[in-house]
């Protein structure tokens, strides 16, 4: 569950600086944050996994 809530705040941390950066958001800068999300959460899930 952990990994989830991860990958949640990192596809809004990285939509918001997105934001901040371009002024706007577009369909590749979403995109972009869910693919980034998914990896990260995945990354958690499996650090998690493996340190359990």
């Amino acid at each position: 569950m952990g990994a989830i809530f991860f990958g949640i705040a990192i596809f809004i941390g990285w939509t918001l600086i997105d934001l901040s950066k371009h002024k706007k958001i577009t369909a590749e800068n979403l995109l972009g944050s869910l693919i980034v999300a998914i990896i990260g959460g995945l990354g958690w899930a499996v650090f998690d996994w493996i340190f359990e």
